[in-house]
């Protein structure tokens, strides 16, 4: 009878150790899914980011007027460097987010922003890849070549890379910084 009884109190412990393991567990699991920053998804806008010969970036974010020309939409930011993946896409991630409801900032503005009295005078030696938001197919990145009359065309017809709107912004800085090379001025 002693043994019966030892047996079910060894079993009971045993039971009673597995809950608690399970619960700590559990607990453990919740608190890494909070420390988890979500990085909410780009479902729209446009960002033009250039880069002079340092690799310094400049991200304008931009949504079209009513005739469809591309206007800055915000306040240029500008990246020197060097910076990593992590800080260029975070960076284009919230340019991005600057376009939805945003009223045009003025030409006169942006120039000053940018130290420039002309588009051309600023474009002038800058690489260009043109970023933007396509429903159903996601961030879509396009690099460009330089004009001499300081305007840019896109290297390829198309869509030359595409990620889900889903993406990180390591991934979206990673994508910009291999695309960087193929793009002239």
């Amino acid at each position: 009878m002693k043994n019966m009884l030892l047996f079910y109190l060894i079993v009971g412990a045993a039971i009673v150790v597995l809950l608690v393991l399970t619960v700590v567990l559990l607990i453990l699991k919740k608190r890494k899914k909070k420390k988890k920053t979500a990085v909410p998804g780009i479902n729209y806008g446009n960002v033009s980011v250039f880069f002079d010969e340092n690799n310094n970036a400049f991200v304008i974010p931009y949504a079209k007027d009513k005739h469809g020309i591309g206007r800055a939409v915000g306040r240029p930011t500008f990246l020197k460097a060097p910076y990593n993946p992590l800080v260029l896409g975070q960076t284009v991630r919230s340019s991005m987010s600057l376009c939805k409801k945003r009223k045009a900032y003025p030409d006169s503005k942006l120039m000053s922003s940018l130290k420039c009295k002309d588009w051309s005078e600023f474009s002038y030696k800058k690489r260009y890849i043109s970023i933007y938001y396509k429903d159903r197919l996601g961030i879509v990145f396009n690099t460009t070549k330089r004009t001499q009359d300081g305007t840019y065309s896109l290297n390829f017809r198309g869509y030359e890379k595409v990620l889900s709107k889903e993406a990180g912004d390591i991934e979206l800085g990673i994508v910009i910084m291999n695309l960087l090379e193929r793009c002239k001025c």
